[in-house]
């Protein structure tokens, strides 16, 4: 359609001037001192066209001569600049497919390049990068000396890999000083908290690792998975730092109770019997096994038991028989009403648990355990053979 259009307008224009050609007619008069030259009007509208046009050709081919260094200058720089935008292309396709070396080289290219522009800082952090991974640490140290020479916004690369390598080498003051810095430049970055959560993992504060944590997860960089193992991790270590009842107390309030009644059951229990509270351990195993069935609790709830009174034992006696009573055949159950009834002294219920828990499962603590009844009661032969057959289940479970 545009170019009907200008047929049309073209067309017209020649109407029109063939027009003007016909209608206005007459000569043209040139005086120059005492000559004066004479040429028709419509000769010298032509003549006039075509010099303009002659004028117009002649300005373009000495602009386009003066111009040709300046073109070929542009020329070869816009081809290294396309040079250098490919090797970064290159230079970070093999970095993310694992070839560090190859990266590292695609990257020194573009450093090498004069035209290489704003490319050259992504270079430099490419190719820092890729020399940490190829474990060439004088090459990186390099690259990383040109870029602290950069302004202090492009630095932060250079902070997380330092802190990196500081980590991996177990430099935890190091790695701390680097991971301030990059929080000056920006604070929420997701691999920050990342690395400081690692160093906080290393270093088992437990109360940093639940903060960074809980920032991942609120961030949807860390999964309900992942944050529930790490944040086990750290009530663990909470849990390991305890030296009293008080700091075990505050402790506790810190758990959640999905963990107390879970994951964390039997080794809270066997925090109380480490620290001596035997009576709170016995308390929290009757809490919590019925719930949870948890056979890592039977331990120690016979560890603490024995350190109580008679009647306090007894009481346990029975109340393990309740739970007995639900679930008849829990051989480890068994195992641990027998040894509450050794500690007892009542020989008879011990051999009768042992030995109805080792019909079910034949444990070589078990077999320990009925020797043992055997021995105080005197039975010498029926104790070597319950350890001749432990020692095999031993042989035969290290063979495999």
């Amino acid at each position: 359609m545009k170019q009907l259009i200008w047929i049309i307008f073209l067309f017209l224009c020649a109407i029109g001037l063939a027009l003007a050609a016909h209608t206005y007619t007459g000569n043209v008069y040139i005086v120059i001192e005492h000559y004066m030259l004479r040429i028709n009007l419509h000769f010298f509208a032509v003549a006039l066209a075509l010099a303009v046009f002659a004028l117009y050709i002649l300005i373009k081919i000495f602009s386009g001569v003066w111009g040709t260094p300046e073109k070929l200058s542009r020329f070869g720089s816009g081809r290294r600049s396309r040079q250098a935008a490919s090797e970064l292309n290159a230079a970070g396709l093999a970095f993310f497919e694992g070839k560090y070396q190859e990266a590292e080289q695609h990257a020194a290219k573009v450093l090498a390049n004069k035209e290489a522009g704003n490319t050259r800082v992504l270079a430099l952090m490419l190719a820092a990068h890729a020399a940490d991974q190829s474990s060439n640490i004088e090459q990186r140290d390099k690259y990383l000396a040109d870029i602290a020479r950069l302004p202090n916004k492009t630095q932060l690369s250079r902070y997380l890999l330092l802190a990196e390598s500081a980590l991996n080498q177990q430099n935890y003051e190091a790695a701390d000083n680097h991971l301030k810095a990059a929080a000056q430049i920006n604070p929420r970055l997701t691999r920050l908290a990342r690395l400081q959560l690692r160093m906080a993992l290393d270093k088992g504060d437990a109360l940093d690792i639940l903060d960074k944590t809980d920032k991942l997860h609120r961030a949807g960089a860390m999964s309900d998975k992942e944050a529930q193992q790490t944040a086990e991790t750290a009530y663990r270590n909470l849990l390991a730092m305890a030296n009293d009842a008080t700091g075990l107390k505050a402790c506790l309030k810190r758990i959640p109770d999905t963990l107390k009644n879970g994951a964390m059951d039997a080794a809270i229990a066997e925090k109380y019997v480490s620290l001596g509270l035997y009576s709170q351990a016995v308390a929290w195993v009757n809490k919590h096994y019925p719930i949870t069935r948890d056979s890592a609790l039977l331990t120690p709830f016979v560890n603490s038991v024995r350190y109580l009174d008679e009647h306090s034992q007894q009481k346990a006696i029975d109340t393990a028989d309740e739970w007995l009573k639900q679930n008849p055949k829990d051989a480890r159950l068994l195992r641990c009403l027998g040894e509450l009834a050794s500690n007892r002294e009542l020989w008879g219920k011990a051999q009768g648990y042992l030995e109805a828990s080792l019909a079910l499962e034949p444990a070589i603590q078990t077999r320990l355990a009925l020797a043992n009844v055997f021995d105080r009661a005197e039975r010498t032969d029926a104790a070597q053979e319950q350890r001749r057959l432990a020692l095999r289940e031993m042989q035969e479970n290290g063979e495999e």
